[in-house]
């Protein structure tokens, strides 16, 4: 014996996973440049947007850590704090901090709807 299932059931389901994946898929960001950036970073890669700090790095001892603040056309500097201690690296520029803790944030406050890409690499 076969059942059918009535066109409009089947036509009513497929709307509705249509439009909740794309809903439930993005983060409650409200920024579609942030979540787009966010999916395309690489995994050394943070993202900050406005007002964002970030701790990058937590380890047991001290470890050789690069930051490099991409190029970008917003000229602020990304503020490193790291083991007490305070730098900051200017856009397209690398730093290298021997540490245990590193946080990083835009040294001024960003225009909406604008990020900086940096990368953190652990280099021993």
């Amino acid at each position: 014996m076969c059942t059918s299932i009535p066109l409009k059931s089947l036509l009513a389901a497929c709307v509705t996973a249509f439009v909740a994946v794309p809903v439930s898929a993005q983060p409650g960001t409200g920024s579609i440049l942030e979540y787009e950036a966010r999916m395309h970073a690489d995994a050394d890669e943070y993202l900050f947007f406005e007002d964002d700090r970030k701790q990058v790095v937590s380890y047991n001892r001290e470890r050789i850590v690069r930051v490099c603040a991409g190029d970008s056309a917003i000229v602020t500097p990304m503020s490193i704090e790291y083991d007490d201690k305070t730098a900051t690296v200017a856009p397209g520029d690398c730093m290298r901090v021997e540490a245990m803790e590193v946080y990083l944030e835009p040294a001024e406050s960003l225009e909406p709807n604008t990020f900086l890409r940096v990368e953190v690499d652990t280099l021993n």
